[in-house]
């Protein structure tokens, strides 16, 4: 949510800080700004408020400038204060133009710290929160504090996570970072001549592989090739860098008209990045070395809860599915934003496992942090090393499906999901729910699931055709039971974040409790309904749709010719174990969403009021 970049070297940093803005644009793209400090000493600031196409006018606009300087900040802008426009856009200058500020997070309590700078005799410019610090950091230096010293003293006035980068004309050869809390990352990096920071390991990539993380309650300056990280009380902290196993050219678009196209296809290899090193298909073995926990801790354990928010909650979902009913460890999935509040009962036999893209999702952060504190052991399951989330769980597994840059979660989510299938493999044979027959022939199985993806992938041309017909709907409904319950879930939002149909999952066998009443022609019906256990009941459920005249699209096992009997539309997905069906029946839901998009002429890429990673709460 927002993206930082800044840049103090020895070029122009005007089209490099562009540049950088392009990496994280992916983080919010409704405003996008850039300070820089030019020959004369003095801060020069562009911004443009055009929602989607913001960053892009800034790039026109300073490409027909004579904007130019050595050190700079940009920012793109996802809105939680203030409505679209300039006016509101990053960065923000204070009233004698001597400080400029990117922020990300919210500050709790602008409301009263405004209203104390007003009476100051300070006029505000925008709308925002983020204005306050702007005003903060400037009073601070004008009294005579360094530009660290004053981003500080702003910081300890606020409520609120937040991130912050800064300049001033008082010190032109510096920026200065500071992260409280979870508010997204700071990462930082050099070369010779170079130093770089921004809230994304990605953007750094052109300038270097070797990155330091920066921790919450830390600050940060940069300047040309040097870099210097303190503690809030101003002693120096002494931290190696580390290389980052992220690929520039892996965030690249290549042949594909959209990003999420892209990610979308390369669900195989995903799939292959999640097992890598991890199940042996020669010898049907399957182990988890990143699991600190000890085999007698995880026959000791009496519960598991996995927790995430959007696609990850739904990963996690379908991890408790699965590791109920391999491990026989009861077993739930609850959203981040509710768990802390609920008080729940956690402790040392309770096993958390957080569910996160980015590792910065600062719901999912807050509920670690309590099931830190309630002492039980933990994991996480994301793609991001290096972030905040794995600074606080006691193991982690990355799910290695590589950079995703389109904001609705896709490879990630299939890639989360083959991460929690071998946790629940490697818990049930640890505690002896099942013997090594049994994990041999489910790894034999997982050998297959890149292949079956792909063929899964190739059924474009009857998703086309259903799109059209989906896109005329106003309301649809999306059912599931067991395992593929969360999938209908996910097939809901997917729908919501990219054709901006409104969409609700469902469990199927709650229809009469309700939904029943929104039956009619007027709704139409996906249905995820593959030959399992639970498939004549499913049938029953179509029919009452049927029933009242609902229009109903039914996914189903290849070769089920029953089905095309009651549903009015039939996508098939390879026949598969019933354990590796949810995959299955995850890519016609992402390519009906993706392809609706299109029709309804969305960007894919980039759903309006979303962005990818969410650092507030």
């Amino acid at each position: 949510m927002c993206g930082i970049f800044a840049y103090a070297g020895t070029k122009n940093a005007v089209p490099l800080l562009i540049e950088g803005l392009r990496s994280v644009e992916y983080r919010g793209y409704d405003s996008a700004g850039i300070s820089v400090i030019d020959s004369y000493g003095e801060i020069q600031t562009m911004k443009r408020g055009d929602h989607k196409s913001s960053l892009e006018n800034l790039a026109n606009a300073v490409g027909d400038s004579l904007l130019s300087g050595l050190v700079g900040i940009g920012h793109t802008r996802w809105a939680t204060h203030g409505e679209v426009n300039q006016q509101n856009s990053h960065p923000h200058s204070s009233n004698n133009g001597s400080v400029s500020i990117a922020h990300n997070g919210i500050v709790e309590n602008f409301i009263e710290l405004k209203d104390r700078l007003v009476d100051s005799g300070i006029e505000f410019q925008s709308e925002t929160d983020s204005e306050v610090l702007a005003h903060l950091v400037g009073n601070a230096v004008a009294s005579g504090n360094s530009l660290r010293e004053a981003v500080i003293n702003a910081a300890s006035q606020i409520k609120g996570n937040t991130a912050i980068v800064a300049v001033s004309t008082a010190e032109p050869d510096l920026v200065v970072g500071l992260r409280v809390g979870n508010a997204g990352g700071i990462v930082v990096g050099k070369n010779d001549d170079v130093a770089v920071m921004a809230s994304d390991t990605i953007a750094l990539l052109p300038y270097t592989s070797e990155v330091i993380y920066i921790e919450p309650n830390e600050v940060v300056e940069i300047e040309k090739g040097d870099v210097r990280i303190f503690d809030l009380a101003g002693s120096v902290i002494d931290r190696e860098p580390i290389v980052t196993s992220q690929n520039f050219e892996a965030a690249q678009k290549g042949n594909h008209p959209h990003f999420m196209s892209k990610e979308i296809a390369e669900q195989p290899e995903a799939i292959q990045g999640a097992m890598r090193g991890r199940a042996d298909f020669s010898n049907g073995t399957l182990t988890l070395p990143e699991i600190s926990l000890t085999s007698e801790q995880m026959r000791s354990l009496d519960r598991v809860i996995l927790t995430g928010m959007g696609t990850s909650l739904h990963a996690a979902m379908f991890g408790a599915s699965v590791i109920e009913s391999l491990s026989r460890i009861p077993a739930y999935a609850e959203n981040s934003s509710e768990l802390r509040y609920r008080n729940p009962v956690l402790g040392p036999n309770t096993l958390v496992v957080a569910v996160t893209q980015s590792g910065e999702t600062a719901d999912t952060l807050a509920a670690m942090e309590h099931a830190r504190s309630a002492g039980a052991p933990q994991g996480v399951v994301l793609e991001l090393e290096g972030s905040q989330a794995t600074r606080i769980a006691e193991f982690t597994l990355p799910i290695r499906a590589g950079q995703e840059i389109g904001v609705a979660s896709t490879k990630t989510m299939i890639a989360s999901m083959t991460t929690l299938l071998q946790l629940a493999v490697v818990l049930a044979e640890t505690r002896e729910a099942i013997d090594s027959d049994q994990v041999k022939v489910i790894v034999e199985s997982m050998s297959e699931l890149p292949s079956l993806v792909a063929s899964a992938l190739g059924i474009n041309g009857q998703i086309s055709e259903l799109s059209e017909r989906l896109s005329k709907f106003e309301d649809l409904l999306y059912l599931g039971r067991g395992a593929q319950l969360p999938i209908a879930l996910e097939g809901a939002l997917k729908m919501k974040e990219l054709a901006y149909i409104h969409a609700e999952g469902y469990p199927a066998g709650e229809m009469k409790h309700g939904v029943n009443a929104l039956l009619g022609s007027d709704m139409a019906t996906v249905v995820s309904a593959p030959q399992n256990d639970l498939y004549e009941k499913m049938l029953s459920n179509i029919s009452e749709v049927k029933a009242r005249g609902g229009e109903v699209v039914a996914i189903a096992t290849e070769g089920d010719e029953t089905i095309k009997r009651v549903a009015d539309h039939v996508i098939y997905v390879p026949e598969c174990p019933e354990l590796l069906q949810p995959f299955m029946t995850l890519i016609p839901m992402q390519l009906l969403s993706y392809r609706t998009a299109l029709v309804l002429g969305r960007d894919p890429d980039k759903p309006r009021n979303l962005a990818k990673t969410v650092t507030v709460e």
